[in-house]
């Protein structure tokens, strides 16, 4: 188990932003690397409801569980990860091989949480590509598909709140950037979903 604390900035691009700043940090196609996100609630949305996220998010060479809880602020969650052998789309997540040793699902059950209820409520598959900009600065890049949907988004991942929402500021103007708040991925999936079924 993995347990850290994200500090995370998000910003939606349009698909010519996010291509000039693949151009700009020489990130090419071999730099991008494909993720699947599959995401649980329960049938009431009860995850959601205390502003968490729950996935199962595989990768060419890993899968990781993982839960995110809210932290001090908007920008910043704790982060607590399974890294998982194996993972079977068919069974609950109480049916898991991994269930009696996952720490993702201990920490939910000991906060009185009905983990049997849980269920997948969609998937989201992103092209990710990364570049450190400074030692305290991650920039990731991420094209994301789900629900018939594609959109291009910016995340700026610090050590320090203050010091990286400036540092985010002056990204964004730097590049003649937009600000577009993002919403979580899980929340824009969602949400796509509810109109697929009106």
């Amino acid at each position: 188990m993995a347990q850290e604390t994200e500090i995370e900035f998000k910003n939606l691009l349009t698909q010519e932003e996010y291509q000039q700043l693949l151009n700009t940090f020489n990130l090419t196609h071999k730099d991008i690397k494909e993720q699947t996100n599959h995401y649980f609630d329960t049938p009431n949305g009860l995850l959601k409801q205390k502003k968490r996220g729950l996935r199962i998010r595989v990768l060419s060479s890993k899968i990781e569980f993982t839960l995110k809880t809210p932290g001090k602020d908007d920008y910043t969650y704790l982060e607590i990860t399974d890294y998982l052998e194996t993972y079977n789309k068919n069974l609950s997540l109480t049916e898991q091989s991994f269930h009696p040793t996952s720490d993702v699902l201990t920490f939910l059950e000991k906060e009185n949480f009905p983990i049997n209820e849980l269920n997948q409520i969609g998937s989201l598959t992103t092209y990710r590509s990364e570049i450190k900009l400074n030692p305290d600065v991650l920039l990731v890049l991420d094209e994301s598909h789900y629900g018939g949907i594609k959109d291009f988004e910016l995340e700026m991942e610090v050590t320090d709140t203050q010091s990286g929402h400036e540092f985010f500021t002056h990204f964004l103007k730097e590049h003649q950037i937009p600000l577009r708040p993002a919403k979580k991925k899980i929340a824009r999936m969602f949400e796509q979903s509810l109109k697929s079924q009106a």
